[in-house]
C-alpha cells in the first residue's frame, strides 16, 4: 500500500492555505473574519493524542467562536479515524451534535482514460468573472474568498473551463512543502453541468500532475465525482471515518 500518511496530515492542515491559523496545544483554531459562511475557514481541529482535558478543550473552542459571532464547529484529525464515535457522549454533554462521515481516499496511480475537448486553461490570478460566472452561478458564494486567497499562493494549481469566453467550471488544489498535492475543489456552474466539464477539468489537472511528477490524492464527495476520478486514473486506497461536531446553541 502506498504511504498515505503525508496526505492525511495535509487533510488536517489544508485550511492554512486560505484562512487564519491559531495553533493550540491540542490542535488548531481556523478563523476567517471575512468569510463566516465557510466551514473549512471556521472550525477547530482537535487531535486525540494532544488532549489531556477534553471538556476544557470543548469549552475553549465554544468560547473562541461564540466571542466572534461564529457557530462552534469541530473537525477530528483524520489520523484519529473513528474517534468521534468513541467520544460522542462527551461531545453531547458539552452541547455538540456530532456525526461521522466516510472519506473514501483515492490516489492517482493509473492513466487517465478521459478524452476531453473543452476549453480548459491554467489560471494564476483572480478575476471577478470567476465570482459571477462560476461561484455565484453555482450557488456557492462563500467559496469566492477561499479561491481568491488560494490564487494568491504560488503553490496553488488552478484550472478553469470556459464557454463563450466565460469561466464556468474550475478545479484547484495545492502542493505542500512535502511535494504532494491535495485536490481541494471541483465545481461547475449549475447551468453547465452534464456537459463533461468536470471530466475535462480533472483530466487537465491530473495531466499536469503527471507531467510534473506530483503525487496527488483526494476523497470524492459522492458517486459522480468518484466515477470521474476513477476515469482520470485515481484508485481507491482506504476508507476513514472523519468526525464532525457543531454546537447549535
Amino acid at each position: 500500500m502506498p504511504d498515505m500518511l503525508p496526505f492525511y496530515r495535509e487533510e488536517d492542515l489544508f485550511p492554512r492555505e486560505f484562512t487564519q491559523v491559531i495553533p493550540r496545544p491540542w490542535g488548531n483554531l481556523y478563523y476567517s473574519a471575512d468569510n463566516p459562511d465557510s466551514y473549512d475557514s471556521n472550525h477547530a481541529l482537535i487531535c486525540r493524542d494532544k488532549i489531556e482535558d477534553l471538556p476544557a478543550v470543548l469549552a475553549e473552542i465554544a468560547d473562541f467562536y461564540r466571542a466572534r459571532g461564529r457557530k462552534p464547529i469541530i473537525y477530528q484529525s483524520i489520523l484519529d479515524d473513528g474517534w468521534f464515535g468513541v467520544i460522542a457522549d462527551d461531545l453531547c454533554a458539552a452541547g455538540y451534535r456530532s456525526w461521522q462521515e466516510e472519506q473514501h481516499w483515492m490516489l492517482l496511480t493509473g492513466d487517465s482514460r478521459i478524452t476531453a475537448t473543452a476549453d480548459v486553461r491554467r489560471v494564476t490570478a483572480w478575476t471577478d468573472k470567476l465570482a459571477v460566472h462560476l461561484y455565484e452561478a453555482a450557488g456557492e458564494p462563500w467559496e469566492i474568498a477561499v479561491a481568491k486567497r488560494q490564487l494568491e499562493n504560488p503553490n496553488t494549481l488552478y484550472f478553469a473551463a470556459y464557454e463563450d469566453g466565460k469561466p464556468v467550471g474550475a478545479i484547484y488544489g495545492h502542493v505542500n512543502d512535502e511535494g504532494i498535492c491535495r485536490i481541494d475543489y471541483l465545481l461547475v456552474a449549475t447551468a453547465h453541468r452534464g456537459k463533461g466539464l468536470g471530466r475535462a477539468l480533472t483530466h487537465a489537472f491530473v495531466t499536469h500532475c503527471r507531467q510534473e511528477n506530483i503525487p496527488c490524492a483526494l476523497w470524492p464527495d459522492g458517486d459522480t465525482p468518484r466515477r470521474i476520478y476513477e476515469e482520470a486514473g485515481f484508485r481507491f486506497v482506504k476508507t476513514l471515518l472523519a468526525g464532525r461536531a457543531v454546537q447549535e446553541k
